[in-house]
């Protein structure tokens, strides 16, 4: 089994998280798919941004909730960063769902909707998903495990990963109850027999986020479907002498 490289909000390693330029770098550096979080804006447009507030990552103060569309891109998003994403904003989930359209990357949709409740954010991912037919590349995951399960219910076939941070008793049985097909952990909670339950049951375990050289190394070893990582670059170049390696 190959171990999938999943770029944790893009190259956030290398441009600002979860902006166009992050994902491009990730494209470029050969990632099999890319991490990504959504929000619901006050007029109920779908944007990529991990805080529920932008004061950490743009150049703004307030609740995305609060704000339309319009307001939210006033704002600059990778000056925190660095002056050379002066130019970069707030992102639309349709923006990073075009920019996937003609790829094979896998697009995991992280809907932050554990902290605020936003009432129709799982139909609205779903439909722009279907809009440009991508459904066969993308999970859903989040910390509300009550939110997959719903949206379970009315697209069953897609697939849906639980995030956790705590451990939990027989992950891989918890899955099941809800729909989901992938448990997606924080990487401290992650063993050896989980993995080899996971395995035995079809759960797949990508545990996040990774970005130590010697973690990395042992969960790829350990046979885990995906890494979560900030550095997806030295990931891949991980996994490529891994290869030369075994042939």
């Amino acid at each position: 089994m190959n171990t999938k490289v999943i770029a944790h909000r893009g190259f956030s390693a290398k441009a600002p998280e979860n902006t166009l330029a992050a994902f491009q770098w990730a494209i470029k550096t050969k990632a099999d798919g890319i991490e990504l979080d959504v929000h619901l804006t006050l007029d109920g447009e779908v944007v990529v941004i991990h805080d529920e507030k932008i004061d950490r990552t743009t150049t703004g103060q307030g609740w995305i909730k609060d704000f339309t569309i319009a307001e939210l891109r006033q704002f600059q998003n990778g000056v925190w960063f660095s002056e050379e994403y002066s130019d970069q904003i707030i992102p639309t989930l349709d923006e990073v769902l075009e920019l996937a359209s003609n790829t094979e990357l896998l697009l995991n949709i992280e809907l932050k909707n554990n902290v605020i409740f936003y009432s129709g954010l799982e139909e609205t991912v779903v439909h722009k998903v279907e809009h440009f037919g991508l459904e066969k590349q993308v999970v859903i995951s989040s910390f509300n495990h009550t939110s997959l399960a719903y949206l379970h219910q009315f697209r069953p076939n897609w697939s849906i990963a639980a995030l956790y941070e705590e451990h939990l008793y027989k992950p891989w049985i918890y899955a099941k109850t809800f729909g989901a097909s992938a448990l997606h952990p924080i990487y401290t909670v992650v063993t050896e027999e989980m993995i080899e339950q996971c395995n035995q049951h079809g759960i797949l375990v990508r545990p996040y986020t990774i970005n130590c050289t010697q973690d990395m190394k042992r969960f790829v070893d350990l046979q885990v479907d995906a890494i979560i990582t900030d550095f997806p670059d030295q990931l891949y170049g991980l996994l490529q002498e891994k290869a030369i390696e075994i042939s």
